[in-house]
C-alpha cells in the first residue's frame, strides 16, 4: 500500500513509502497467521528451481516469474538433472523418423497422455475405430478437442422460456425507457429459498457476494421498485436466483437420465433445459444493457453467468463469460482508485482471485488463451473477509450481531461457520503451486524431448496438411512396440531434485492449512474436523456408492472438501507423472526410487473424493467440471496400462504402494463419471469412444 502523503526520510530520498496492511484487532489473529503462511509459501514457490530458464514458445506456462526469480533459479540449476544415473548407459537404438522427433508443444498436459508413444501404439493395436482420430489430434493439438465441444453445443440455451411479468410504477415515467416489472410467480418465499441455496453452495466455493449486502440492499430494493432495464442489481439478483434453483434441484430432483440402472449425476431439468433457465433468461434479457460496464457489479454478473454455464456443462460459454469478467476486472483494478481495506475493496479482491482461479484451469486444461489477469497478482492483495472477522470478534467478546436476526437474510451466522474464507485462501495458495508444476513439466518435456516426440504447431508438419498427418499416423502405427522404449541421447529422466522440492512444498501447504481444513492420507474420506456436532459416527463423508437417497450437506461441505482434497492429489500426481512416462518408455533405466515414485503417481490418482459420492451425484454443483473430465481421460489410459504394460504392472505388484483393488475401484468411478458426463460434454463423448472398447464395457441400456 503506497501512502505518498507521509514523507520524512522517504521524501528526502525520493522513494515511495510502503506500509503493510493494517492488522486486525488483538482479539483475532487467525487471518494474519493464514496470510503470513501463504506469503511464506509463495516466496518458497518463487525460489523453486527449474530445469531451464525460460518456457518454450507454444507451451502453456501458467505464471510468469520475475527476472529476479529467474536469475535465482539459473544460479541454483543443477546440470545433474539432465544426466542419467551414474554408471548406466543409454541403449543405442535407432531413432524415430526425423519428422517425428521435434518436441510437440501445443497440447495441454492432460491431452498429451494419449499421444505418449506407448499409449498411442497400444490404442492403435487395440483396433479401436476412434483411435484413427489420433492422427488429427497429433496434427492439430488441443484445438481439435475444442471443435468437439463446439459441435456438441451448436446453439445457445433455449430463449423461449421465461417468467410472466407485469409493469409497475416505481417513480415518474422516463421517456423511451421501459417500466420496471414484477414477476408474480417469483414469490418472496422462493426468493429467500433460492438466495439461501446460492449462498450455501456456489458462494461458499467462490465467495464473490456478501449475503447481507445482497439481501438488505439489492433484494429489498427490487421488492419495492421492481426489476428494470439498465439496472445491474436486477441482473445480479436474477443470476443468483437461477443458481439457487440449480443448487436446490441439482441435489434433490430427478436425474436427467438413467443408464444401466445408474441415475445420472445431473439432476433437475433436462439435458437441454437446465433448472433455473427461466430465471437465467430474464437475467440474460437485461444483461445487454450493462454488459460493457467495467464495474464490480459487472464482474460479479459475468462470474455468475459463467457459473451457470458450467453447471450445464457448456464449457465454451463458461470461458467466454469468464473472459468478460477478467477483462472488466483488469480495467477496474488498473483504472479506478480502490481502498483495499474497505468492504467493496475486499469484494474486488475476491472477484479478482476468482477470475484467476478459473482462467488458470481453462488455460492449462483446454489451452484457451489467457487475458493477462494473472500478471496483476502482485498488485491485488489476498481477501480479508471482513464479515468473517467481525463475526469472530463478536464471538470472542460474547456479543451477537442483532442485524443477523433482524434483517432479511437470517443465515449469515451459519454462512460464517462454513469456513468459506479458509477454503478460498487455500485454493489460491494451491493454485500457484499447481501452475508451477505445469510449468516445470513443460520445461522438462522440452529439455528431454520426451513427450510426445513429434513437431509442434509452428513446424512444417502443421503446414503440410492432412497428408503429412496421415503419413505420421501410418509411420507410427507401423512401428513396433519396441519404439516406445527407444532412448534419445539427451534423455536424462525426470528432474528428481526439482520433484522432491515440489513434493516438500505441497506437503508444507497441507500442513499449514487451518485446523478445520486439515486431513491426512489415511482419513481423506472422512469429515473435516470443523465441528464435532457435524461428524456422523462410523460413516465417512465420501464413499463409492451412497445409495438411492440424495444427500445434501450444509454449506456444500462435501463438494468444497472434495475440491480441496482432490486438487491436492491432482498436484501430487502431476509431480510424479514423469516417472510413469519413464516406466512406459525407458523401463531399462528404472531405479528402485523411480519405481517407488511411479507407484506413488498411480496411488495419487486413486479414489479421488470428487469422483465419489455425494459429489458425483450433484455434478451441477461441481466447480470447473471440464478440468476434471480432461484429467479423468488421461488417468484412465494410465490405469489401463497398469495391466497392459509389463514394466508398469510389475511396479504395481512389487512396490506394494497401491493395491489392485484400489485401482479397479478408481477405474469404476471414473468410467461412471465419463459415461454420465458424455451426455453433455463433447470431449467426453469422443473420449468414450476410446474408453468403452478399451475397457470392454457392455453396451448401455437406458
Amino acid at each position: 500500500m503506497i501512502d505518498p502523503s507521509l514523507g520524512g526520510l522517504c521524501r528526502r530520498l525520493a522513494v515511495d513509502c510502503e506500509y503493510r496492511e493494517p492488522l486486525p484487532t488483538k482479539k483475532d489473529k487467525t487471518m494474519v497467521h493464514i496470510l503470513d503462511a501463504l506469503t511464506r509459501l509463495e516466496n518458497k514457490f518463487d525460489n523453486l528451481s527449474m530445469v531451464t530458464g525460460s518456457s518454450p514458445e507454444g507451451s502453456t506456462p501458467a505464471v510468469r516469474t520475475t527476472s529476479a526469480a529467474s536469475s535465482s533459479m539459473s544460479a541454483i540449476r543443477s546440470p545433474q538433472m539432465k544426466s542419467p544415473p551414474q554408471g548406466e548407459s543409454r541403449p543405442q537404438t535407432q531413432d524415430y523418423p526425423s519428422h517425428l522427433q521435434q518436441p510437440y508443444q501445443h497440447l495441454t498436459v492432460p491431452h498429451k497422455i494419449m499421444l505418449w508413444p506407448s499409449i498411442y501404439i497400444h490404442l492403435l493395436n487395440s483396433g479401436i475405430s476412434s483411435a484413427s482420430d489420433l492422427q488429427y489430434i497429433l496434427q492439430e493439438g488441443t484445438h481439435w478437442f475444442i471443435r468437439r465441444e463446439m459441435a456438441k453445443h451448436p446453439e445457445p440455451l433455449p430463449s423461449n422460456i421465461g417468467l410472466p411479468c407485469f409493469a409497475i410504477n416505481a417513480g415518474p415515467p422516463e421517456h423511451g425507457r421501459a417500466a420496471n416489472v414484477a414477476f408474480p410467480t417469483l414469490t418472496i418465499q422462493q426468493i429467500q429459498e433460492f438466495s439461501d441455496a446460492y449462498f450455501n453452495t456456489f458462494n461458499v466455493l467462490h465467495p464473490i457476494l456478501n449475503r447481507e449486502t445482497f439481501m438488505n440492499f439489492i433484494v429489498a430494493r427490487l421488492l419495492r421498485e421492481g426489476y428494470g432495464d439498465g439496472d445491474a442489481g436486477s441482473v445480479l439478483a436474477l443470476m443468483v436466483f437461477a443458481l439457487g434453483k440449480v443448487a436446490v434441484e441439482g441435489v434433490l430432483h430427478r436425474p436427467v437420465s438413467v443408464i444401466n440402472g445408474q441415475p445420472s449425476g445431473f439432476r433437475g431439468g433436462t439435458i437441454n433445459e437446465p433448472p433455473g433457465l427461466e430465471l437465467f433468461n430474464e437475467a440474460r434479457r437485461r444483461h445487454g444493457f450493462v454488459m460493457t460496464q467495467c464495474t464490480l457489479e459487472n464482474v460479479q454478473i459475468n462470474l455468475l453467468q459463467a457459473t451457470y454455464y458450467e453447471a450445464t456443462a457448456r464449457h465454451l460459454d463458461f470461458w467466454r463469460s469468464t473472459v468478460a469478467a477478467s477483462m472488466a476486472c483488469q480495467v477496474l483494478v488498473r483504472c479506478q482508485p480502490i481502498d483495499w481495506s474497505s468492504t467493496e475493496g475486499d469484494l474486488i479482491k475476491r472477484a479478482y482471485w476468482t477470475c484467476v482461479l478459473s482462467e488458470d484451469l481453462y488455460h492449462l486444461d483446454l489451452d484457451l488463451p489467457q487475458t493477462g489477469i494473472h500478471t496483476m497478482e502482485d498488485e491485488v492483495p489476498l481477501p480479508y473477509f471482513h464479515e468473517a472477522q467481525e463475526h469472530q470478534q463478536e464471538q470472542q467478546s460474547g456479543r451477537n450481531s442483532m442485524s443477523d436476526t433482524s434483517n432479511f437474510g437470517s443465515n449469515t451466522n451459519e454462512e460464517r461457520n462454513s469456513h468459506f474464507q479458509y477454503h478460498f485462501l487455500a485454493m489460491i495458495a494451491l493454485r500457484r503451486l499447481i501452475a508451477r508444476i505445469h510449468n516445470v513439466i513443460h520445461e522438462c518435456e522440452r529439455a528431454m524431448q520426451s513427450e510426445p516426440l513429434w513437431r509442434g504447431a509452428n513446424s512444417s508438419f502443421q503446414e503440410s496438411g492432412s497428408s503429412k498427418g496421415t503419413q505420421a499416423h501410418q509411420d507410427l502405427a507401423a512401428t513396433t512396440a519396441q519404439a516406445a522404449g527407444e532412448s534419445f541421447d539427451d534423455y536424462g529422466g525426470p528432474p528428481v531434485a526439482v520433484i522432491r522440492e515440489m513434493v516438500r512444498q505441497l506437503d508444507s501447504w497441507r500442513a499449514l492449512l487451518p485446523r478445520p481444513l486439515q486431513w491426512s492420507d489415511n482419513d481423506k474420506f472422512e469429515f473435516p474436523a470443523t465441528d464435532p456436532m457435524t461428524r456422523r459416527p462410523n460413516e465417512p463423508l465420501f464413499s463409492i456408492d451412497q445409495g438411492p437417497i440424495p444427500i445434501g450437506h450444509r454449506y456444500n461441505l462435501d463438494v468444497v472438501t472434495a475440491q480441496l482434497r482432490t486438487r491436492f492429489y491432482y498436484a501430487r500426481f502431476m509431480m510424479y507423472r514423469p516417472f510413469v512416462y519413464k516406466a512406459l518408455h525407458f523401463p531399462e533405466l528404472m531405479t528402485p526410487d523411480d519405481c517407488n515414485c511411479c507407484a506413488l503417481a498411480v496411488k495419487s490418482v486413486c479414489l479421488w473424493p470428487l469422483a465419489m459420492a455425494p459429489p458425483k451425484n450433484k455434478k451441477r454443483l461441481v466447480p470447473h467440471m471440464f478440468a476434471w473430465t480432461q484429467s479423468f481421460m488421461g488417468i484412465l489410459l494410465i490405469l489401463r496400462m497398469t495391466t497392459a504394460n509389463e514394466c508398469l504392472s510389475r511396479i504395481i505388484d512389487e512396490t506394494n504402494v497401491v493395491g489392485r483393488k484400489e485401482i479397479e475401484s478408481t477405474m469404476e468411478i471414473m468410467l461412471d463419471w465419463m459415461r454420465d458426463v458424455k451426455q453433455l460434454d463433447g470431449i467426453a463423448e469422443w473420449a468414450w469412444g476410446i474408453l468403452e472398447p478399451l475397457y470392454n464395457l457392455q453396451p448401455e441400456v437406458q
